[in-house]
């Protein structure tokens, strides 16, 4: 039994503030300007098991960690997945989603940006 996977990290944030010093498990994974995105970060070694993530405010320099619990499992994880898009939403939760490609941002993610665009 494996316990870890190596991905390609993709950072999307749907804040509406900029951050800096994102952590997964203590690599870092980049920044992200306000309802944006890093680019992509290679050879992120991902345990299985529970997740800490962290970031910063890039205002109050403040580090705020995910307020959910996100466990991964190898069966969670798709065979073919080589990218991993770490969701970071307002209420300071956050959404792992494996793909073979670059993924998408969620539906939740689109919603916001949406939102975002509407003055709501």
């Amino acid at each position: 039994m494996k316990n870890d996977i190596v991905l390609s990290v993709v950072l999307y944030s749907y804040l509406d503030y900029p951050i800096f010093d994102v952590m997964l498990n203590g690599s870092g994974i980049g920044g992200a300007n306000s309802h944006g995105t890093n680019g992509m970060i290679t050879g992120i070694r991902v345990p299985f098991g529970k997740q800490a993530l962290t970031w910063r405010d890039a205002g109050s320099g403040k580090t705020i960690s995910i307020r959910d619990t996100i466990t991964l499992t190898e069966e969670r994880i798709p065979a073919d997945a080589r990218y991993l898009a770490v969701n970071i939403y307002p209420d300071d939760t956050a959404e792992f989603v494996f793909d073979e490609s670059i993924p998408d941002p969620t539906p939740r993610g689109k919603i916001l940006d949406e939102r975002r665009k509407h003055g709501k």
